[in-house]
């Protein structure tokens, strides 16, 4: 009788989370935004031209690796902005909308980036095309931002209510309201991670843009951050349990 080999540890949660274009996006972005931050400080610390040219030309390769890699992606973005018209909540309904179009504005210009930075064809007013791309990304961002506020707010209304119910004498009244203040609690977890990582996010085209005068150092490092926590938060959707 053959005996099945198999590893000595579980890579499946591994392979299930780099057989989606999300999760390999998030690797590629954490390496390219930590790339930025290494080729500023090493510049810094008087390494030599070599050196920090191999971080840059890293950061650059993976970049444009990265708008290969979501070329199709508008076509997603619009049928999400379509499927949102059917939001019931008039203001979420909008931020959603504003969102989905932006950031479908945003990777279709980032293809065109890519075009002109593979050699395939160059674009005359490349630069126009990624000022125009940064404030497509810019916006998103915001709308996705202010979204998350008004979840907050709305959650925070649902947890009075739920916290009144507390003050009821029927038990079953109290724990109903119990296992709703847990639910709110998770989801408002969820909700404050996204506005940290959008607030954060927001920052890197505002500095593109000239709004902000973040050094590379800093933009590096806040990349690098929040492709950490997408990253998280596309492990645990991938590897959720049933």
């Amino acid at each position: 009788m053959s005996t099945a080999l198999s590893l000595p540890i579980n890579v499946q949660p591994w392979l299930k989370y780099t057989a989606t274009t999300v999760g390999r996006d998030k690797i590629y972005r954490a390496v390219q935004y930590f790339s930025r931050f290494l080729a500023w400080y090493l510049l810094r610390q008087g390494a030599t031209k070599e050196t920090v040219a191999r971080f840059n030309n890293l950061k650059k390769t993976l970049g444009l690796s990265r708008k290969l890699m979501r070329f199709g992606k508008p076509v997603e973005h619009i049928d999400n902005a379509v499927k949102a018209t059917s939001v019931k909540d008039e203001f979420l309904r909008f931020s959603t909308i504003g969102k989905q179009l932006a950031y479908a504005g945003y990777l279709t210009l980032d293809g065109i980036i890519f075009i002109d930075g593979s050699g395939a064809y160059k674009f005359k007013n490349i630069k126009k095309y990624s000022e125009l791309a940064s404030r497509f990304w810019l916006a998103g961002i915001v709308f996705g931002f202010i979204g998350g506020l008004y979840k907050t707010r709305q959650i925070q209304i649902r947890r009075e209510a739920a916290a009144r119910g507390l003050a009821h004498s029927s038990e079953s009244e109290k724990s109903h309201a119990r296992t709703e203040l847990k639910a709110i609690a998770k989801e408002q977890y969820s909700v404050n991670k996204q506005l940290l990582q959008d607030g954060l996010d927001m920052l890197i085209p505002a500095t593109g843009l000239g709004y902000l005068s973040l050094d590379d150092g800093a933009v590096g490092l806040i990349g690098t951050a929040t492709a950490i926590m997408g990253a998280q938060s596309q492990w645990a959707k991938v590897n959720k349990k049933a």
